[in-house]
């Protein structure tokens, strides 16, 4: 009995082992994992400024050696501005700091000698950032981030990873308050390129003087624009914006008011769109794969619209949003267009277009529309011109045989009517000579 139960608990361990991911220790799930959290975790921030955010490592009371940090961070709203190593805990680099501004991307590899740190508070490293563009973001840990045990084993004891949320802000206005009627939300992307901004004329106001760039801290001249509560601009390339607004009042420029402009005239990329088991198939269920990109606002979603291509089929089909990979439902036996369009936060598109063939097996190459190749396909129209072709040109080569054979042709059926009649025994005089055949 005392056997059996100590088999019965090897085979509950063995099972709760394989049940953990792997390369983690069963105690190693305990409430004492180590913790990497920013800070700060959260906060505002105005654009044109800078901020430090430093990464704490709490070991929770266990000795660590190794730490791999993984951070992603936007990049259209942040840029490392400082990538030096600074103060730390980390005093062996396996694999220095590297970063994109490009990508948003942060890696580094950093050690302490045994027998390793045990910390509340470590700072592993401290980054600067400046902010380029309002808006909202969050810094956060990768995938590749862990925290090893100096335990001889390179046990990974990493339990959480906090992100920090943070909020970046335009300066604060301080001239006329501004609006848009295009563009009234300053968080979102706009595919028109001529803004139109609108501000409230103070009582005192004198004049005015704006101007737009991609400087978040802009300042407009002091030469009047003169009195009008309203700007345009027209066909501006694609990208940030600003725009800055001063106000004249007894004689003296006040301070600048700022409004920020997302445009994006450019679509997703284009790409392609792959049809398993293929674009002529039997398969009623066939799945869809796309994949695209946006460089500017980015990529929101994908739509899908299935056009029959069948005769009698008049009913109009609307788009629908659809996800790679897609499968259709049933299809019924036809052509069909498929068009795949990829849609930007800006709202310009891409569209990519295949056309595909559901067969039966009886009618594999023969449809009401014509007759797939496979690897292409004849409408009944062009099939029936082609075949007309064929035979006016078999009839030709006919024709030519005839001209040239013609002299032995009547000779031949001649001799041969010759031997017909006289296997019939018939007694009817031979026929004339025909004219033009030698004897």
């Amino acid at each position: 009995m005392t056997k059996l139960k100590y088999v019965g608990i090897l085979c509950f361990l063995a099972l709760l082992g394989a049940l953990l991911p792997a390369g983690r220790p069963f105690f190693a799930y305990a409430a004492g994992d180590a913790g990497l959290f920013l800070s700060p975790a959260s906060g505002s921030f105005v654009v044109g400024s800078t901020v430090d955010v430093s990464i704490i490592l709490d070991t929770k009371g266990k000795a660590v050696n190794t730490v791999e940090i993984e951070l992603a961070f936007p990049a259209d709203k942040l840029q490392l501005a400082n990538p030096s190593v600074g103060k730390s805990i980390i005093q062996l680099w396996p694999a220095p700091p590297s970063y994109s501004n490009r990508e948003g991307k942060i890696y580094f590899v950093g050690g302490i000698p045994s027998p390793g740190i045990v910390t509340s508070q470590g700072v592993v490293l401290t980054l600067t950032f400046r902010v380029i563009a309002p808006g909202e973001g969050q810094i956060k840990f990768g995938e590749r981030t862990k925290v090893l045990a100096n335990d001889g084993r390179g046990t990974d004891i990493l339990g959480q990873s906090t992100p920090s949320f943070i909020r970046f802000l335009l300066p604060p206005s301080q001239g006329p308050q501004i609006f848009s009627p295009t563009h009234p939300d300053q968080e979102r992307w706009y595919r028109d390129p001529n803004p139109v901004f609108v501000w409230q004329k103070g009582q005192f106001a004198e004049a005015y003087s704006y101007s737009i760039d991609e400087d978040p801290s802009g300042f407009p001249d002091t030469v009047s624009e003169g009195k009008e509560t309203t700007a345009s601009f027209g066909d501006l390339k694609s990208g940030m914006r600003y725009f800055h607004l001063r106000e004249k009042n007894a004689g003296v420029w006040g301070g600048v008011s700022h409004y920020s402009v997302k445009i994006d005239k450019e679509p997703p990329a284009s790409f392609m769109v792959s049809v398993s088991p293929g674009l002529h198939t039997t398969s009623r269920n066939p799945i869809f794969r796309f994949f695209t990109t946006d460089a500017l606002s980015g990529l929101d979603r994908f739509e899908m619209k299935i056009v029959s291509l069948s005769s009698g089929v008049t009913e109009d089909s609307l788009f629908f949003g659809v996800n790679s990979p897609y499968q259709a439902p049933n299809f019924n036996a036809g052509r069909y267009q498929v068009i795949v369009r990829a849609v930007d936060l800006a709202g310009n598109t891409t569209d990519e277009t295949v056309t595909m063939n559901i067969v039966g097996a009886a009618t594999r190459f023969f449809t009401p529309e014509g007759i797939d190749l496979i690897f292409f396909f004849v409408p009944w129209i062009w099939a029936v011109v082609v075949l007309g072709l064929l035979f006016l040109l078999f009839l030709i080569l006919l024709f030519m045989l005839w001209i040239r054979h013609k002299h032995h042709l009547k000779h031949a059926f001649r001799e041969d009517f010759k031997k017909l009649l006289g296997l019939m025994g018939d007694s009817t005089p031979p026929l004339p000579p025909v004219s033009g055949v030698v004897k």
